[in-house]
């Protein structure tokens, strides 16, 4: 009864990119899942579904294919909003993931590992809540839930034992996280944090507040760091002219080697930092150049206007 009242809200995403290899263009895709949102064609997934797609697509429970625009997208929530030209959707209906106990029943319906197992449904129990995980280089809280999850599921429905959904399922753990096997461990956005910010990209295609300091670096080679007698840092590679790191003197080809004294040398170190903070507040910089390093405080910016 709860699959038969939820699949039809549920849909299938193709998405496709282009990559360099050795200097050629290399097409590469990768599915994942979507859930309606409303009747006239707006969609929720993950953020890193679509990440850099060059195209997207959507297919429906009854096979009906649509291109897909990706409307807004916020990668620290790793929630992303399409939109298809379609109308007389079933939209989902959503519950309330702040009432949810360990112990409740719940269903995942996705596409695990592509569109040839589309709409699979996937039972079991809310293992924990407010599950507190670091994915990549921020901090998320989610759903524990021991229903299976796959690549494919990303982005998908977790659903509760009304047909509500309460999470967007968003990763599995993995065995790299340890030496031993790792099975039942899958992790969902709660409708609660979710909803805000896919109304914020609803209204404005992006969510504002979220920090930034205006510039783009890559970690320096060992080899490379050795050869030139360079400190480890972060390689600064564009600085953005509306940023304050650029009205400061912040330059392409610096080296930021610590961020409010600490220090730093990959992007991730970088970010860690970074996103404690909100867009306003200032960070002391580390610089190095020509020998010399300067401190310098810059005041973050907003990450949509970079």
């Amino acid at each position: 009864q709860v699959y038969q009242q939820t699949v039809g809200c549920v849909v299938g995403i193709l998405s496709k990119s282009k990559t360099n290899v050795f200097g050629q263009s290399t097409p590469l895709s990768s599915s994942g899942t979507g859930i309606i949102l409303s009747e006239d064609g707006y969609i929720v997934t993950n953020y890193h579904v679509v990440e850099g797609a060059d195209s997207v697509k959507v297919a429906l429970h009854d096979g009906q294919e649509y291109h897909a625009v990706v409307a807004g997208g916020d990668k620290m929530s790793d929630v992303a909003l399409l939109k298809i030209e379609a109308e007389g959707l079933t939209a989902a209906e959503f519950g309330d993931s702040d009432a949810l106990r360990v112990g409740d029943s719940v269903v995942a319906i996705g596409d695990p590992l592509g569109i040839q197992l589309r709409g699979t449904m996937t039972n079991g129990i809310v293992s924990a809540i407010n599950r507190d995980l670091t994915v990549e280089d921020r901090k998320m809280t989610l759903i524990q839930t021991n229903a299976a999850l796959n690549n494919g599921n990303s982005g998908g429905p977790l659903i509760n034992c009304y047909g509500q959904v309460i999470g967007i399922n968003t990763m599995k753990m993995s065995s790299y996280y340890s030496d031993a096997s790792v099975e039942g461990l899958g992790f969902a956005i709660p409708v609660s944090v979710a909803k805000p910010i896919i109304d914020e990209l609803i209204e404005n295609g992006y969510v504002a507040g979220r920090p930034a300091i205006g510039l783009n670096g890559e970690s320096m080679p060992e080899y490379a760091r050795l050869y030139y007698r360079l400190p480890k840092g972060i390689y600064i590679t564009y600085v953005s002219e509306t940023s304050d790191a650029y009205l400061k003197g912040i330059r392409q080809n610096d080296i930021l080697t610590a961020v409010n004294g600490t220090a730093v040398s990959t992007i991730d170190e970088l970010n860690t930092i970074k996103n404690q903070y909100s867009a306003g507040d200032q960070l002391t910089l580390t610089i190095y150049r020509d020998g010399h390093y300067y401190d310098v405080d810059v005041t973050l910016m907003d990450q949509a206007l970079q």
